[in-house]
């Protein structure tokens, strides 16, 4: 038994409060490291699982086994986008673009006069600021190209970064997990469990669930684009699918690039001209755009994270004006992990029991871990009440 007093309440509020504010200014002093920080956090996250799966069914060290899964997945990362240059600069070829004629075009456009119900248009006139305008982005090229080279530069610096971190994080993320309980008091250790295996569960359901929208995004986008006679239609689907992971406004770049496309091509077999075409394209984009939006994103992200689907478009615009991209794609499953954790402070402030509402059994199957020795505690009672 230690002689020195025990600190009073208020003492321990100071001290919460000072420590609260400490850390507040710590992220906000270092916020520069914490988008890298949170990429390599997620990197590993994903992968932990694959590698508790093989180090308890193997005689490797579980660095080792984390080396082996990290350098395959990196190896995986560089090949996708190798495997799929020829095929990229094949179907870039086929886009035709017409720069020349473009030029004609727009000469015999600014030579040419509009009478428009007895009112003569003079489109040079009108097209002079536009022009004036235009000089002035395209005047500083030089110096926005040196600022890309260096932007390129610290990218790498800052992927490095990402990779190197994010494989530690990966070896050490089970001792992290035992060092974070070896804080809670005994009494509520279980309780913390089950609470962060409900988060837990959240993120897995979103990872699911936008990797199912990619795909379903992806397919169709390729298809419909092919089957209207778009020689670049697999590309246009790729795009389309990465793009989906920044909600909404990806649809926007999809949606221009695949109007361009639209434009340059032409179909090989609708007797449409290229702009009439082009806007057949455009509104495709935005029918699927209505769909995502009104259907799919409700149904797959609302769902899986039991979000109503008003609440998860309005975390996404916040979570943009907050975080940019990485805002975008966090702001779903960092407002489900709110919920979680409101309900929880809010039952404990009522004694309401159960303190941790458990998922519906069909989303907690979708999500538990099955390699988590946790969950398998889990498990045993559930087979002996079913039996």
């Amino acid at each position: 038994m230690s002689p020195a007093p025990r600190w009073t309440p208020e003492s321990k509020r100071f001290v919460f409060i000072v420590c609260a504010i400490l850390i507040a200014l710590a992220v906000w002093r270092f916020s520069v490291v914490l988008a890298p920080l949170i990429v390599a956090v997620i990197i590993a996250y994903l992968l932990n699982p694959l590698v508790n799966w093989v180090s308890e069914r193997s005689r490797f060290r579980r660095s080792v086994v984390a080396a082996i899964i990290y350098i395959a997945f990196l190896v995986i990362l560089i090949s996708i986008p190798t495997l799929l240059a020829p095929l990229l600069v094949q179907q870039l070829s086929n886009l035709d673009f017409n720069v020349q004629g473009l030029s004609n075009e727009l000469d015999n456009a600014m030579g040419t006069k509009l009478t428009i119900a007895g009112l003569e248009i003079d489109l040079p006139s009108l097209l002079e600021p536009i022009t004036g305008s235009l000089d002035s982005i395209f005047s500083p090229l030089a110096a926005w190209a040196a600022n890309l080279a260096v932007g390129i530069a610290g990218g790498f610096i800052w992927a490095i970064f990402i990779f190197v971190v994010g494989y530690y994080i990966l070896v050490d993320a089970n001792r992290f997990s035992d060092w974070v309980d070896s804080w809670v008091p005994p009494d509520y250790l279980e309780e913390f469990k089950q609470l962060r295996r409900t988060i837990d569960g959240v993120w897995k359901s979103y990872f699911i669930g936008q990797v199912t929208l990619a795909i379903i995004v992806g397919v169709t986008i390729s298809v419909v684009t092919g089957i209207l006679g778009i020689r670049s239609a697999l590309i246009l689907g790729l795009v389309a699918a990465l793009l989906e992971l920044i909600p909404n406004w990806g649809y926007g770049l999809s949606g221009a690039i695949g109007a361009a496309m639209a434009y340059f091509q032409g179909s090989t077999y609708i007797p449409l001209p290229n702009w009439a075409f082009a806007l057949l394209v455009a509104g495709f984009y935005f029918l699927m755009w209505q769909v995502d939006t009104n259907y799919l994103v409700p149904r797959i992200l609302g769902s899986r994270l039991q979000l109503p689907s008003a609440i998860i478009i309005i975390g996404i615009i916040a979570g943009a004006s907050v975080g940019g991209a990485l805002g975008l794609l966090l702001a779903a499953p960092t407002i489900a992990t709110v919920k979680v954790l409101g309900s929880y402070i809010y039952r404990r402030l009522l004694d309401l029991e159960p303190y941790v509402l458990t998922p519906e059994p069909a989303v907690a199957a979708n999500l538990a871990d099955s390699s988590s020795p946790e969950n398998e505690e889990i498990k045993e009672p559930v087979r002996r009440n079913g039996s």
